[in-house]
């Protein structure tokens, strides 16, 4: 990047973005909306439970001082959390900002347009022609967007024809007649009554015409 050329790259931008005060701005207002959420009511429960477990299998813990009991508290908290612990302190902590920051689209869209306006500003980008530049980035994305959802049809149609060549296939080869193999004829045996009453077991004579 040459010298005359105003800073724009991701490390710059947001040096000025915090340098704007916009960062400490949107910090407290994450804690102020954590402030007055379920997840912070949840929390101070559990630390109250946790501090009422902690004193009644050691009620010396109170004769300590603010800054012992503070570590002791603290180190419990660290003890009990981990990875599989969703149900910790800490456990809630990061499942609230997950939600609300991390994956939260609308959290990034708003760090997104303020970070763009502080590049518009750099550049000496006028409001008109920053309007227009948003309106040709939103076409984009929904060409984009668009190109996306046509292919994924075209891939589930290619799919469900595939699936239907598939049990045409199989439906035919079900129900495939089988020729019968021949067999030679062989003439039924004949049981003739003897003369003397026993049965005599002679093969067939040949039909005369």
């Amino acid at each position: 990047m040459a010298d005359n050329e105003p800073p724009t790259d991701a490390k710059s931008l947001m040096s000025i973005y915090k340098r704007s005060g916009a960062f400490d701005q949107q910090r407290k207002r994450l804690l102020e909306d954590f402030k007055t959420s379920e997840a912070h009511k949840n929390l101070l429960l559990k630390l109250q439970m946790m501090l009422d477990n902690k004193v009644k299998n050691d009620p010396s813990i109170l004769a300590k001082n603010r800054g012992k009991m503070g570590a002791l508290i603290q180190g419990e908290i660290v003890n009990q959390h981990s990875a599989t612990n969703e149900a910790g302190l800490l456990g809630i902590v990061d499942k609230d900002i997950q939600e609300k920051i991390i994956e939260s689209p609308n959290f990034r869209l708003l760090i997104e347009s303020e970070i763009k306006d502080i590049r518009r500003k750099v550049l000496g980008i006028s409001d008109e022609d920053y309007k227009k530049m948003v309106e040709e980035e939103e076409n984009e994305k929904l060409k984009m967007q668009e190109e996306a959802r046509r292919k994924a049809t075209e891939r589930a149609q290619e799919e469900r024809d595939r699936e239907e060549r598939d049990r045409d296939i199989a439906y035919k080869n079900n129900f495939k007649v089988k020729k019968p193999a021949s067999k030679p004829f062989k003439a039924p045996r004949i049981k003739f009554a003897a003369r003397d009453g026993r049965e005599d077991d002679k093969e067939p004579r040949p039909l005369m015409y």
